[in-house]
């Protein structure tokens, strides 16, 4: 991309007969290209099951994976816990086949999972506020997994 400027100087004083001289604008896309490589770099991530937790019957499952944390600017990884159907198994970023799905920090290990029935989880983080829970949870209208955020007795 190139834009005209314009000059005080007299046609003599420039380097061509002109007034006008070119000037390259690499800014935009040079921008661009930083724009892109953050994309690409936060995009691609780790995005695997690091556990899964079947309930006590079978019949769900509590998935914990490492994923890429969305509109960082540097590599920042997040872990997301999902509550699913068995069978079924839910990508970073996405809650579509999540019946209640919450973030969490690191570091991992101190990640509480534990079934109390087939229809109880109790989950715990020190980073959890202790009577709300984790900053951000979402459950489907018909979630039959109640989740109970709470540390261990």
């Amino acid at each position: 991309m190139a834009i005209d400027v314009f000059t005080d100087r007299l046609p003599w004083q420039s380097q061509g007969s002109s007034m006008r001289n070119r000037l390259a604008l690499l800014a935009p896309s040079a921008a661009l290209s930083i724009a892109l490589l953050t994309a690409l770099l936060t995009g691609c991530g780790p995005n695997k099951i690091i556990v899964d937790l079947p309930s006590p019957q079978g019949q769900y499952h509590v998935e914990v994976r490492k994923c890429p944390q969305p509109g960082a600017m540097t590599w920042t990884e997040k872990t997301q816990v999902s509550v699913l159907k068995s069978g079924t198994s839910e990508n970073c970023q996405s809650a579509v086949n999540a019946l209640a799905q919450f973030g969490s920090f690191s570091p991992d290990d101190q990640l509480q999972l534990e079934w109390i029935s087939d229809v109880e989880l109790r989950a715990w983080h020190p980073s959890f506020d202790p009577k709300f829970g984790p900053a951000s949870a979402s459950y489907k209208p018909d979630n039959p997994v109640k989740i109970i955020f709470a540390p261990a007795k």
